[in-house]
């Protein structure tokens, strides 16, 4: 079998010899020699249609085959054992013979073997512990280099590499490329031999000449030869209170770039080598890029103390932009966004999915939702009804089949599983079904809101958690998702390139740092064709040095801005323009947490909106509108902005809107689907009159050729339905 990807109807997707497949996967246990757990699950699911399965190999999961030096053990170190793969395959072609495979593959080393016969080769944190292995080392990258190519090889000898469709190489914690304990923690690393021999070459390579990394660290002291990786002291504190001043930082920003580049470039040597060895006929990608995701660490998870720390710079994926110019790379994977699981919560990619599309790039998205399957203190927003667990798998599969995704569901976490919860099966069938069918379906990226993420701006940012967790974690999950406007999401330097189509409404979330270059880009793509541009926080404001000037320059908006950290926070003033008409007097919002500076604006051509309160009672203007010729800059100065506010936004710039109530909306120029909590009548505006509306899970007609259509949505309920041409409705299994 030949998988590969190809752009279909507007997206990439996913072809199994020639023909476009929905990549519905179930992920579980792994097999053993003995037999297989997850029998039970598949001989329920692979009549339903799921013949893909998932599950742990490599280094990870038991059993695994990196075991250790012995007699007859393959590889060029002796370090591999296959003798029980054929059996353990086997058990899953027994249950299903049309099982395919995607192997999530662990290189993270845990076994006391390696760590003690290499103990140069590990981590060692800022307390002077060692860990598992550095991401640096030449060894452990070559001998896992070596596994892959044993594992491809004896795939083929026992006939089963023809039933492995793609493969997901990983390190670090969980395979996802962050370090447990010197990513998520206050410990900071890699202070090894290995990472301190890397840290060097890479900065030789970059700087060329000692005088220019002398000058770029404002340190005449430091060479080639001596550079040390930056230490605890460094890397946890910032000289410019939310952000690193380049003058003075540059040391611990060249530190997190070399190790974004770092992880990037073993995620892409670890494809190569499969892809090499396997003459190109599977899929290949990582737990990669979760920078709309990684401002959490160790005390969110309740895995260890609590602390202001952020996981983004330090777990290696900032490394994304480098992987998404690779062709080695197909897919990336990840859960969905841990933040609000619950009822009315959002769940999205923790990527910014429309540059991965961009650039021929499909998501997997891991569905591990806890159900009333799963012990109450599970938490993840664990809900307590068969009915809450429905609304939650429906609401994930409508962000999975509006954004063109692949999804695999876990029945080993006893949440999804069909063995105990017989009612789970026809469910996992409908979206197989739907998965299926709307592969014929236009499936581009449709929104006219585009949100802009800039992953080399959180290199600038202190290491704290206070921006981020408001500026990103929060604000993609409360306010945008509820505008009642799909959204796109990209990566700053697609738009900034001119990759993307043009949009009416632009949200720049961190866009802080950006030389000169990217300023004149920026410049081009948004200044024209009436766009209105949301500016948040501080926009612009780190060039060569910080600047308000440099804000002006990005923003067209003049600014000042208060020197002692405060939690800034927002409210309207002026409720006469359509932005702000109707909202609310007792609309509020922004954060508690102490951000630094806090700006606000000084500029009497633009039209001020609301203000921003902080340190000392200022009340300063701080939501404020400037228009020029060909576009309009907004600015808001606090971070997590309500979907009220949002919306005004949305419908002055002519966004279309499918209503006005807050619920969590996605939509396709064919699809409609709605995540609600009050439930109740509801009428939605089409963009386009439709031939028919459709209910596709309650499988009827709702109304034929309207534009506007109203639906009476149960309460704590997720609906997806139809609109558009009767030809491809009569496509679906139950209209043939």
């Amino acid at each position: 079998m030949v998988a590969y990807l190809k752009q279909w109807n507007g997206t990439p997707t996913v072809f199994f010899e020639g023909a476009p497949v929905f990549p519905g996967i179930s992920c579980g246990w792994a097999p053993t020699a003995e037999g297989w757990d997850g029998a039970p699950q598949a001989r329920i699911l692979a009549p339903a249609g799921i013949h893909l399965y998932a599950f742990d190999c490599g280094a990870g999961g038991q059993p695994h085959e990196w075991v250790g030096p012995g007699a007859g053990h393959a590889g060029k170190n002796g370090h591999f054992d296959f003798s029980q793969m054929k059996a353990r395959y086997g058990h899953v072609i027994d249950v299903d013979p049309e099982a395919r495979f995607f192997l999530r593959f662990h290189l993270e080393i845990y076994d006391k073997w390696w760590l003690e016969m290499y103990p140069e080769e590990r981590d060692v944190d800022s307390d002077g512990n060692m860990q598992q292995q550095s991401f640096a080392p030449t060894v452990w990258r070559e001998q896992s280099k070596d596994l892959l190519r044993e594992y491809v090889l004896h795939l083929r000898e026992f006939g089963l590499e023809d039933r492995v469709f793609a493969w997901q190489t990983g390190a670090g914690h969980t395979g996802e490329w962050v370090k447990g304990m010197t990513s998520m923690r206050w410990q900071c690393g890699d202070f090894s031999v290995p990472m301190r021999r890397r840290w060097r070459a890479w900065l030789r390579e970059t700087y060329g000449d000692v005088e220019a990394l002398q000058q770029a660290w404002n340190d005449k002291t430091v060479t080639f030869e001596n550079a040390e990786v930056p230490t605890e002291a460094e890397n946890l504190g910032a000289k410019h209170q939310s952000f690193r001043d380049p003058r003075l930082e540059r040391k611990v920003i060249d530190y997190y770039t070399q190790l974004a580049d770092l992880c990037g470039d073993l995620i892409i040597d670890f494809n190569r080598t499969i892809k090499d060895t396997s003459r190109g006929t599977t899929l290949t990608g990582a737990f990669y890029g979760y920078l709309m995701e990684l401002a959490w660490n160790a005390g969110f998870f309740a895995e260890g103390p609590d602390s202001l720390y952020s996981t983004t710079q330090r777990s290696g994926h900032l490394g994304l932009w480098k992987t998404l110019q690779s062709p080695y790379v197909d897919f990336y994977s990840s859960p969905f966004s841990y933040y609000f699981r619950g009822i009315g919560g959002y769940t999205p990619a923790m990527q910014p999915t429309e540059s991965l599309r961009l650039h021929n790039k499909i998501y997997f998205f891991e569905d591990d939702i806890r159900t009333h399957l799963t012990p109450p203190e599970n938490g993840f927003g664990v809900v307590e009804t068969f009915d809450e667990a429905v609304a939650t798998l429906r609401r994930n599969f409508c962000d999975v089949i509006t954004r063109g995704h692949g999804i695999w569901w876990c029945p080993n976490q006893h949440s999804v599983d069909p063995e105990i919860e017989p009612r789970f099966a026809p469910i996992l069938q409908r979206f197989m079904e739907l998965g299926t069918w709307a592969t014929n379906l236009d499936r581009q990226p449709s929104a006219e809101i585009a949100v802009i993420l800039d992953d080399e701006s959180f290199i600038y940012e202190s290491l704290d958690n206070r921006l981020d967790i408001p500026l990103i974690a929060q604000q993609k999950l409360w306010g945008i998702p509820r505008i009642g406007a799909p959204h796109d999401i990209y990566l700053l330097n697609d738009l900034a390139e001119g990759r993307i189509r043009d949009y009416k409404v632009y949200i720049m979330l961190n866009a802080f740092h950006l030389d000169a270059k990217r300023r004149r880009q920026l410049a081009e793509q948004l200044r024209r064709d009436g766009k209105v541009v949301l500016w948040i926080y501080a926009p612009g404001y780190l060039k060569d040095e910080p600047g308000l000037e440099h804000m002006t320059e990005l923003t067209g908006i003049r600014f000042d801005k208060g020197e002692h950290a405060w939690g800034p926070m927002c409210h309207i003033l002026d409720f006469t323009h359509p932005i702000t008409q109707g909202l609310r007097q007792d609309l509020f919002w922004g954060t508690n947490a102490r951000l630094g500076p806090v700006f606000h604006v000084e500029d009497a051509d633009a039209r001020t909106l609301g203000q921003v309160v902080y340190s000392q009672g200022r009340c300063k203007p701080g939501f404020v509108l400037k228009e020029f010729a060909n576009w309009s800059s907004i600015y808001i100065a606090a971070p997590n902005i309500p979907a009220p506010v949002l919306r005004g936004i949305a419908r002055w710039a002519g966004v279309h809107l499918y209503n006005e109530q807050g619920d969590v909306l996605y939509a396709t120029p064919q699809l409609l689907g709605v995540h609600t909590v009050a439930g109740g009548e509801r009428a939605f505006d089409l963009p386009r009159r439709a031939e028919v509306v459709y209910d596709l899970f309650e499988k009827k007609v709702l109304a034929e050729n309207v534009q506007r259509v109203s639906i009476d949505l149960p309460k704590a309920s997720t609906q997806l339905y139809f609109a558009g041409d009767r030809k491809l409705l009569a496509l679906l299994p139950e209209r043939q």
